[in-house]
């Protein structure tokens, strides 16, 4: 049966190094609609860079996706690993940009670190000790949590 419902768009901010994370927060996301949407009467819609861009010039890339997908966010689900991402020219990287944005506007946003095991050939020093400062920098500003697991990740979201 048809209803009526608003939809509430949620930003996954993530570098490239958590797609399996994305994953998790979209089912999840797709889990909670199915269990609530219709009586809640709210919808919650995951979109992201990696999704919901496309090709576009005439300003900074980072700029274009917050016009285009961050503006319209109600809420933000970041997630960080071993690395921040990519410098944007405004912020350390273009999640930081998103993050950072989206609170600035007044807007929720809920932050996960990983503890995940990594392989530590694998691992950047330098894009690794961006993620340790920016979460001891984000730690006072509010409450972030951490995960362990992929099923610990999807459990505490």
């Amino acid at each position: 049966m048809a209803y009526h419902a608003t939809v509430l768009p949620v930003m996954i901010a993530s570098p490239g190094d958590v797609t399996e994370e994305r994953d998790v927060i979209r089912a999840v996301v797709h889990d909670w609609n199915d269990v609530n949407a219709q009586a809640a009467s709210v919808m919650l819609a995951a979109v992201g860079w990696d999704t919901h861009s496309s090709p576009e010039l005439g300003a900074r890339p980072q700029e274009l996706i917050n016009k285009r997908i961050l503006k319209g966010c109600d809420l933000l689900i970041g997630v960080f690993w071993t690395r921040l991402g990519t410098p944007t020219g405004k912020a350390a990287s273009g999640t930081v940009e998103e993050i950072e944005e989206h609170v600035a506007a007044g807007k929720p946003a809920m932050i996960y670190f990983s503890s995940k095991p990594v392989a530590p050939d694998s691992v950047d020093a330098d894009q690794y000790a961006q993620v340790k400062d920016i979460r001891a920098k984000w730690q006072g500003k509010g409450l972030i949590e951490t995960y362990d697991s992929l099923e610990e990740f999807r459990s505490k979201l």
